[in-house]
């Protein structure tokens, strides 16, 4: 007898593309590159490093941030671009108001015959998951969808400025240590991110500590469930290994009953979807699964796929009240990194099957 897989079953069994370190973006004829005009520096590594290559034939759509931040790159690409006969085309993204930006990119995609690279490196984590999941809902999923990352070389803070914090919340337990932004706005749930499946049921969240406490913190706020399942990241570099117990004790893990833990890289993509996939066929039926992607950017690249084919999981995002000065975030870059996601198409489309 043959049974047909679920969707979830056959992304599980699905190979997973590799991530794979490269010394060139690969950008020829035809194809878009999507990257954002964040501050940070690698948010231009890839666009320059093609450009200094000679690579030609491609155009650019550039991400614009609101609210207006001065140091953004966003005159740096416009002259860069422009300077080399590179077409650019512009979306502003919103993030108290981010509903959208998905299918608008998919409207300015309509015409492109190339590949498309969505340079993630200077991306917010909730932005990263809207444009993944809207690329995964064309009828080609995701069929010429390469993800671009450069990783940085300094990653703020260091283990001195924890260490201080986490004196200070001994003295005071109100105290509330926040490296990379200052408080939670609100509970961002995009529309097209929402579900209403199991509307009633238990809520299971599934979220990354991160340095910002405060995330967390409102997630558990904000989000009635009733369990919960955190996802702590595993640097890939040895001198980063001192994050994650410091992680844990800046959000007083311990303090939260009702929890399973488990550890995935923070680089490995393939790591955190199959552990979704795990928690998605373990609580699924019973659970309504939310996910906030407070994690590592590739991460939420895992978040982003994951949700593009399960679409009764809910994305929520704790949306930071204050952003530091640009100073504050991460400098310089290192390995560039590519992944292609064709493997990722036909899930939906096709009729896999197994004899049992």
């Amino acid at each position: 007898m043959e049974k047909v897989l679920r969707i979830d079953k056959k992304l599980f069994f699905l190979e997973k593309p590799p991530l794979l370190s490269v010394d060139k973006v690969g950008l020829s004829q035809g194809d878009v590159l999507v990257l954002c005009a964040g501050f940070e520096d690698r948010a231009v590594r890839a666009l320059n490093h093609s450009i200094n290559l000679g690579e030609k034939g491609f155009s650019v759509i550039v991400i614009d941030y609101l609210p207006f931040v001065e140091e953004n790159r966003i005159g740096e690409i416009n002259e860069k671009c422009h300077s080399h006969g590179i077409p650019v085309q512009y979306l502003q993204y919103d993030r108290p108001n981010p509903s959208g930006i998905g299918n608008r990119l998919l409207v300015l995609l309509e015409n492109n015959a190339g590949r498309v690279y969505v340079d993630i490196s200077g991306m917010s984590r909730l932005l990263i998951v809207q444009i993944l999941d809207a690329l995964g809902s064309r009828p080609s999923e995701f069929s010429g969808i390469t993800v671009i990352y450069s990783i940085a070389q300094y990653y703020p803070p260091n283990e001195e400025e924890v260490d201080k914090a986490i004196e200070k919340m001994k003295e005071d337990f109100l105290y509330s240590a926040m490296f990379l932004s200052s408080g939670v706005f609100e509970v961002t749930v995009a529309p097209e991110l929402s579900s209403f499946s199991m509307e009633g049921q238990p809520i299971r969240l599934i979220a990354f500590p991160s340095f910002n406490p405060n995330q967390l913190a409102a997630l558990r706020s904000e989000i009635q469930s009733s369990s919960f399942t955190l996802v702590h990241g595993m640097p890939p570099l040895e001198e980063n290994a001192w994050r994650p117990g410091k992680i844990k004790t800046l959000n007083r893990i311990d303090t939260i009953s009702n929890r399973e833990d488990y550890d995935a890289s923070t680089l490995e993509y393939s790591e955190t979807i199959m552990l979704l996939l795990e928690i998605y066929d373990k609580y699924g039926i019973t659970e309504k699964i939310v996910i906030a992607p407070t994690g590592s950017k590739m991460q939420t690249v895992a978040v982003g796929i994951f949700r593009a084919f399960m679409e009764d999981v809910q994305i929520v995002y704790p949306t930071p009240r204050i952003f530091p000065k640009p100073k504050e975030y991460t400098t310089g870059s290192r390995e560039l990194y590519r992944l292609d996601l064709d493997a990722f198409s036909g899930i939906k489309n096709q009729s896999r099957h197994v004899h049992q």
